[in-house]
């Protein structure tokens, strides 16, 4: 995101639906157990690991989409930015999960989401999540609002101060 970009939108931190009570204990389990075998597999076989998982991403975030839209059809706002069901679907699984941003709504076509707290970052081979993330977000997020583009700008895991992603609807 550019400088006048970020001046100019309109910015959204989150609101972790996972914060307390029994959804946080739900979170704090899926935080310490579903990247453990992602981790460890990138961590044995490299990058040829992130080859090997990628279709099996692309497929779960594809049948996710198909399965959210419906329901993300029915739950959408008057008024509601034309991106926001990818957003809820992003922030849903990355809350669960124990990651944390905030979204900046930039135009009716674009909005970026900036990630500050991830439990992950640190942790050794962390850029097979990001990658299978991005696959599987390119995929959910098509099917959701069609004609989205979901590209990683950057990553924590990569060494950079926070994580970026754009989504983009380019027909206007």
């Amino acid at each position: 995101m550019t400088a006048a970009e970020e001046k100019q939108a309109t910015r959204q931190n989150d609101q972790n639906l996972f914060a307390n009570g029994v959804p946080a204990a739900v979170s704090a389990v899926v935080e310490r157990t579903w990247a453990e075998p992602y981790l460890l597999l990138g961590n044995w076989l490299g990058d040829a690991a992130e080859t090997a998982i990628e279709p099996l991403f692309r497929a779960i975030g594809k049948v996710t989409g198909l399965g959210l839209k419906p329901v993300f059809t029915a739950i959408r706002s008057d008024g509601e930015h034309k991106l926001e069901a990818t957003l809820k679907a992003t922030r849903l699984a990355e809350n669960l999960t124990g990651i944390i941003g905030e979204d900046f709504y930039v135009n009716e076509n674009k909005v970026v989401r900036r990630v500050h707290t991830c439990p992950f970052k640190d942790r050794a081979g962390a850029k097979i999540l990001c990658h299978l993330g991005e696959a599987a977000g390119q995929e959910l997020f098509s099917e959701l609002v069609p004609g989205t583009r979901h590209k990683v700008q950057v990553t924590m895991a990569r060494g950079h101060a926070h994580c970026e992603y754009i989504y983009e609807r380019g027909d206007g």
